[in-house]
């Protein structure tokens, strides 16, 4: 946050709130003086004393800050703080963001200046961030499209999108603009992304909210376990973050576990991969080629393998060969 002091124009003494308001009072009386010998002098002992008492309460009204507020520019005026309805500037800020954070010690000083007295926040900093001028909804629609393409039982609900600076107040996607996002932005809710149009970049952030559908496991499922109904529920969540996409379709009986998933996890793809062609600790078919010749015999897969994976296998007499995946529940022995 980069802060500039105002020059104190105007500005009479330490509370010059109250110096104004007699002022005007004085202006006023001498005004009222005048015309005096024509008015009943208690009408003018109740105008005094009235003055006097609003005096006293703008005196002792203490304005309680807020955490964060809401600006038009650059320039934060008593206005923004709901102090008054002046424009009068309090604050100006470094152009060319959309929010910066202020010492709350900062504002309380330059109002207590004024004449004011001042409650700060439980915050020791104050956020003021820019009020935003108009909607990406080409942006959010493209969003929205891009995430339930990635997450094929994403609803997405909604899509915020601001910018990060002040460019991009009166940016508009056009056919020439191109968005990049990268992989990694579909792991979470919320992240950064870039608009390339010609020669100009423009930089958002966005907060996504939807729900999801995925698989949880109803208890632990051990390493290289078959994944069956008994062994996980379909549930709906609300959308997060995950680092690697969640496992959607026929499930059952179609995934096996990679790793030990606890129970109550969402089953995804670095938790599970589907079936393989060849299961460890099954019966697989075996055949060994030499030219015209063909052997075959049944032996037992000592490991996993998807087709075009090498895997051991064991022979009925103990003899322990490698052969490649060939088809589901075939090796071919090299």
């Amino acid at each position: 946050m980069v802060e500039h002091d105002l020059a104190k124009v105007g500005v009479a003494g330490s509370t010059p709130v109250s110096r104004s308001i007699l002022n005007r009072l004085s202006s006023s009386f001498f005004k009222y003086i005048n015309i005096s010998i024509f008015l009943n002098p208690l009408r003018l002992l109740f105008f005094i004393l009235s003055t006097l008492f609003s005096v006293s309460l703008l005196q002792a009204q203490e304005i309680e800050l807020k955490e964060r507020y809401l600006i038009d520019s650059n320039i934060v005026t008593l206005k923004d703080l709901h102090i008054s309805n002046s424009k009068r500037a309090l604050l100006i800020l470094k152009a060319g963001r959309v929010k910066w954070s202020v010492p709350a010690f900062r504002v309380v000083a330059k109002l207590k200046d004024l004449g004011y007295s001042c409650k700060p926040p439980n915050s020791s900093m104050i956020i003021f961030k820019l009020k935003r001028k108009r909607s990406f909804s080409k942006l959010e629609t493209f969003l929205k499209r891009r995430y339930e393409e990635f997450y094929p039982t994403l609803a997405v609900d909604s899509v915020t999108i601001e910018p990060t600076g002040s460019s991009a107040q009166n940016f508009s996607l056009k056919p020439e603009c191109e968005v990049r996002l990268s992989q990694k932005v579909f792991r979470k809710k919320r992240g950064t992304f870039t608009v390339k149009c010609n020669d100009k970049r423009y930089y958002f952030r966005y907060n996504l909210k939807g729900t999801i559908s995925v698989y949880k496991a109803n208890h632990q499922i051990k390493k290289d376990k078959i994944i069956d109904s008994k062994s996980v529920r379909p549930d709906k969540i609300e959308f997060d973050s995950f680092y690697a996409p969640p496992v959607v379709g026929d499930i059952y009986g179609r995934y096996i576990a990679r790793q030990n998933i606890a129970s109550g996890k969402v089953v995804t793809s670095a938790n599970a991969e589907p079936l393989p062609a060849v299961l460890k600790n099954s019966r697989v078919k075996c055949f060994y080629k030499e030219g015209t010749v063909v052997i075959e015999f049944d032996a037992l897969a000592l490991q996993n393998g998807n087709v075009g994976d090498t895997v051991t296998v064991k022979k009925s007499d103990g003899k322990v060969l490698k052969g490649d995946v060939v088809g589901k529940e075939k090796v071919e022995i090299k």
